[in-house]
């Protein structure tokens, strides 16, 4: 199926007017990049319908128009990914860091796959090797570019694999500091974002602490049931953490947690 829907996708994209073998070489080059934009566009279109398949398909039509395209080829590594095959899709952002090195996206996208293996792996030092390698990508991806959410809450799961819980506190504060909508579907970007139940408790016991700290009781209460509900471990800490001292005469509160219960 999946031969046939790139064939598919193949034969649409690279179909051309008769008159192309005739024109100039920059025409040419036009042409070719114009295909490529198309091929993109309807790769993203499948992406985010969740067809993978013909999505990884697209971005292979548009790299054979453009070759050199660092983000096409972080497009088809995270559809890859999506496809399981994650040994192809380290292959594409290793591809797509040759195109171009600075590309943070690449980078962080190769840490997010060494995270995935991590989860993977029997035996706790070779997990915790992997768990150090993803954390040594999201560094590096970071000195290039400090400002991506996703990457600070992909080094945020990495710390959490490592037991460096207050590391990963962090660094979810930061990417939430970034973008609050951090963990919406990102289907059209260029960078794997990684998330779990564990690690929306985590961040809505986080959203809870930001509100208290701007006196949003309400809010704060909403978050932690929000990560009550998804069964986020340290709930209890609300009792000994001072930033949620406000909260702790309201009966609101232990209807959430009782007191008893730490």
């Amino acid at each position: 199926m999946r031969k046939l829907m790139m064939l598919a996708a193949s034969l649409l994209i690279c179909a051309a007017p008769i008159a192309t073998a005739a024109l100039g070489p920059d025409a040419a080059k036009s042409e070719k990049l114009e295909r490529a934009r198309m091929a993109e566009q309807n790769g993203d279109l499948a992406r985010i319908h969740s067809k993978f398949d013909l999505a990884a398909a697209y971005y292979q039509a548009a790299l054979r128009s453009d070759r050199q395209n660092d983000v096409l080829y972080n497009k088809l590594g995270i559809a890859e990914l999506q496809l399981r095959e994650r040994s192809l899709a380290r292959r594409s952002f290793q591809q797509a860091l040759k195109c171009n090195p600075q590309s943070d996206s690449a980078i962080s996208n190769l840490g997010a796959v060494a995270l995935m293996d991590a989860g993977g792996t029997v035996g706790s030092s070779a997990r915790r090797r992997k768990y150090q390698a993803a954390v040594e990508y999201f560094k590096q991806a970071l000195a290039l570019n400090e400002s991506s959410a996703t990457t600070h809450v992909n080094l945020a799961e990495a710390w959490v694999g490592l037991g460096e819980n207050e590391r990963a506190m962090t660094e979810y504060a930061r990417a939430l500091e970034l973008d609050a909508d951090v963990l919406s579907d990102t289907a059209g970007g260029s960078q794997v974002q990684l998330t779990t139940p564990a690690q929306r408790a985590r961040i809505n016991f986080l959203i809870a602490k930001s509100y208290i700290k701007r006196g949003n009781k309400d809010g704060a209460l909403d978050y932690l049931n929000r990560a009550k509900e998804l069964h986020y471990p340290d709930l209890d800490k609300v009792y000994t953490d001072q930033d949620f001292a406000p909260l702790w005469k309201d009966p609101r509160l232990a209807k959430i947690i009782k007191p008893n219960m730490i």
